[in-house]
């Protein structure tokens, strides 16, 4: 057993992949040709707007949304392009050649497209590197040595996990649909209150948030990884506590300095 030496801000998973962020740097580890390739990235420093913008509740929501479109684009023109496929062959038309006998509400909508998308980043890669990503960092956390036996022990599922913002976005959406019905701007609150309550973890919900969360990660967002998946993420977490360290240790080095 050893302490955390230093803290985590989060940790995301990819096709390839897998990422730790830190205090000062981000470490991103990657699986190709059957070689693991390390990356260490220095954190981008927000402008002031951001800052002042991240602080405002319900507003930092869009903010953060964006920052996520900007980097994982990619990944947003898939979810997109699945979206419009949803659309396209679900909702009810009468202006087409195609017939369509399935009429179909927003919320009804929400629940397949998530399924759906769920269940692609099931069969692929990602979903193990995400499963790897959460082992590293629960024996991180609980003060374990990162060797593939202690990681491979780990649970799957992290109560941390982005998936809770996704399965509290929905919750809410289902609440205010329910009651205001079918439209934009129930999506847009939905998700302005869902990400707070996501921030801020209240007890009297979170712990109902972080059982749904852990069932939707469990069956749709990872499977069971290989070893591959595993090493990645310990390499990943290993090198930012790292760099991390020494980045500590040369801190202090110049304050003892500069104060002589």
């Amino acid at each position: 057993m050893r302490k955390r030496r230093v803290k985590i801000y989060g940790g995301r998973a990819g096709y390839n992949s897998v990422s730790f962020t830190g205090g000062k740097y981000q470490v991103i580890s990657r699986f190709k040709n059957s070689k693991i390739t390390t990356e260490t990235r220095i954190n981008r420093e927000g402008n002031k707007i951001v800052s002042i913008l991240s602080k405002i509740p319900f507003v930092r929501s869009f903010l953060m949304l964006f920052e996520v479109l900007i980097e994982f684009w990619k990944r947003f023109l898939l979810v997109t392009i699945v979206f419009f496929l949803v659309s396209f062959f679900l909702i009810e038309r009468s202006n087409s050649i195609f017939v369509y006998t399935i009429p179909i509400n927003g919320l009804e909508m929400l629940s397949i497209f998530l399924v759906m998308a769920g269940l692609i980043i099931k069969i692929s890669p990602l979903a193990k590197y995400h499963s790897g990503e959460h082992k590293a960092f629960s024996a991180y956390e609980k003060g374990l040595n990162l060797t593939l036996e202690n990681v491979r022990g780990q649970p799957r599922t992290h109560r941390k996990c982005g998936t809770n913002l996704v399965a509290t976005f929905f919750i809410c959406f289902s609440i205010l649909f329910i009651a205001f019905g079918d439209s934009v701007f129930v999506y847009l609150i939905a998700w302005m209150i869902g990400f707070e309550i996501w921030r801020n973890e209240p007890k009297i919900i979170w712990a109902l948030i972080v059982v749904i969360g852990k069932a939707a990660q469990y069956l749709l967002f990872t499977s069971q990884p290989q070893e591959k998946h595993l090493i990645v993420a310990i390499e990943a977490l290993t090198r930012l506590e790292e760099v991390e360290i020494a980045n500590a240790i040369l801190k202090r080095r110049k304050v003892g300095s500069d104060s002589k």
